[in-house]
């Protein structure tokens, strides 16, 4: 064996050590009330949005996740959809982003108290996901929705990894 190996073999051992988690753990940790907006662009169809924002709602509601209004954290769902009556391919982009303040609730109440406003506040994305998929226009609606709900069964899992206690 020679140096640089054992170099090589210190240096990886040792930033394996002491490496971060993963960006997210955590990030999702008391999230219990949203501010919640749906956004559907490329097709006008008010009865299928509403029973996407239903089928959202209710599905969170059974974990003890709540809409409320006016209040951080947010979750914001995007769908756009290009819809091809012509061609016998249409395309969805499904997106999932929960934003929340950068800092934590106890500092920002501790910077009010002390009567310093900080420099540090602003509104970061803590939870992201995407799906891209191409179906037909027959099956555009449905598919979409397994995204959604796809979607829903990752954010739900981070989620209860974040606050293990609410499975009880």
């Amino acid at each position: 064996m020679n140096i640089r190996s054992v170099f090589l073999g210190l240096s990886l051992l040792c930033s394996v050590v002491f490496s971060q988690g993963k960006w997210h753990e955590g990030n999702l940790k008391g999230l219990e009330d949203l501010t919640f907006d749906l956004n559907v662009k490329g097709i006008e169809d008010g009865v299928w949005e509403k029973r996407v924002l239903s089928f959202i709602e209710l599905r969170l509601m059974e974990h003890g996740i709540e809409f409320v209004e006016g209040q951080m954290p947010k979750m914001v769902v995007d769908v756009s959809i290009l819809d091809s009556r012509i061609e016998k391919v249409s395309s969805f982009l499904v997106m999932f982003s929960v934003y929340n303040y950068g800092i934590s609730e106890d500092d920002y109440y501790r910077s009010m108290a002390d009567t310093l406003i900080t420099k540090k506040l602003m509104t970061s994305k803590v939870f992201s996901q995407e799906v891209i998929g191409q179906t037909t226009s027959n099956k555009i609606h449905g598919d979409v929705e397994k995204s959604i709900n796809r979607i829903l069964s990752v954010y739900l899992d981070q989620w209860y990894r974040d606050n293990p206690l609410k499975q009880f």
